[in-house]
């Protein structure tokens, strides 16, 4: 039998990205891989909300490889390695003397589905889930819209398809038809396909579209020249935008009820699942939801307009609490650490589950920096 192959910073590092995209995280912020080298040995991985003097001490007492924080510990350009560096902890040189790679997640997990909202919803008895504010960026892909006469229809798209266009997902050769009716008046000095010079000519067209990588913009507008048979054939290119993941990607996360439930039984519901200890709430609860929007962490409330959401996030201002009742919202401030810990769980599963060899610990030493005052 041959040896076991041991686990690399690189599969955790590519669990992480299977879990919650890295590419999914907000421009602003600061996550995957901030310390370490992707080769380097990661048989023993804590994970942790925040990288405090606390989680640092029990990575390094631990023997930790790889420490898998939801915050980056590293979030803007830091000048010095020390005590007094620009860091949540004073242990950053003693960190990286061990050689620890540091992970963060952040809004990655946050805009994931079955990410940091998810398992808030999981609570509940939800029938359909979609993100409060969808994840919409610019695609790597242009439309091309071209004129063509209708009998050079078929050659002009087989030209287009060879350079490149009009593929979608596993289908090739896709485009959209629409008949319409162009003009055009050519000077002195054209040599018109169709009509003659000076004189304005109506034809018969296709309108076609076709989808073009940004990579094959080129040789598809070359193709295009190429084919069409005239001397200056009309076309249009678009930049397209994607919403991420089928529109199923994006920060907060809203649930659909099965059916419609007081606020306070909701919320005895969650008790089970995440740390109420500190939980403050705005607007009333004995009243019916249709609906509960998680919005962990610093969400903001700019976005919370539904009065029949039942609204979970981490925090929010004095202002923003009067916002929300004069918008008639109801919302429940968890405290910030403690509407993200919850997804630890999952985040741990999913890394034993898909790296083998690795042993996956949550971090006792991290806490929740603001405790409820024992009266």
């Amino acid at each position: 039998m041959g040896k076991t192959q041991r686990p690399v910073v690189q599969d955790v590092f590519a669990a992480l990205d299977e879990l919650a995209p890295f590419e999914y995280a907000a421009e602003w912020d600061n996550v995957g891989l901030l310390a370490g080298a992707p080769e380097a040995p990661a048989g023993r991985v804590l994970l942790a909300i925040d990288l405090t003097d606390a989680v640092a001490r029990e990575v390094l007492r631990r023997n930790v490889n790889t420490l898998v924080v939801y915050h980056p510990p590293i979030f803007k350009g830091i000048r010095t390695v020390t005590a007094s560096a620009a860091a949540p902890t004073t242990l950053l040189a003693e960190l990286l003397a061990a050689r620890v790679a540091i992970i963060a997640l952040h809004t990655a997990l946050d805009a994931a589905a079955g990410g940091t909202n998810d398992v808030l919803l999981d609570a509940f008895d939800v029938v359909e889930r979609y993100p409060l504010e969808p994840l919409v960026r610019e695609d790597r892909h242009y439309k091309l819209v071209v004129f063509v006469p209708a009998a050079e229809a078929d050659k002009l798209r087989g030209a287009l398809s060879a350079a490149g266009a009009g593929a979608i997902g596993h289908y090739t050769e896709c485009s959209f038809e629409l008949a319409g009716r162009g003009t055009f008046r050519g000077d002195e000095t054209t040599n018109p396909t169709i009509g003659r010079k000076l004189v304005l000519e109506h034809a018969d067209e296709i309108r076609l579209e076709m989808v073009v990588p940004r990579a094959r913009l080129g040789p598809v507008v070359r193709a295009l020249y190429a084919t069409h048979s005239y001397e200056e054939p009309a076309f249009d290119v678009y930049p397209l935008c994607e919403a991420v993941g089928r529109g199923m990607v994006g920060m907060g996360r809203v649930g659909v009820l099965k059916r419609a439930q007081r606020g306070d039984v909701l919320l005895r519901a969650l008790a089970k699942r995440v740390d109420m200890a500190g939980a403050a709430v705005v607007g009333g609860v004995r009243r019916r939801f249709r609906s509960v929007t998680a919005a962990a962490g610093s969400f903001g409330v700019a976005t919370l307009r539904d009065p029949e959401s039942l609204v979970l996030t981490g925090e929010f201002k004095h202002h923003d609490a009067l916002e929300l009742l004069r918008r008639g919202v109801t919302a429940v401030h968890l405290g910030h650490w403690a509407s993200e810990r919850p997804v630890l769980d999952v985040v741990a599963a999913h890394l034993a589950r898909r790296v083998r060899g690795v042993r996956v610990a949550i971090a006792r030493a991290d806490r929740a920096p603001l405790s409820p005052w024992a009266r």
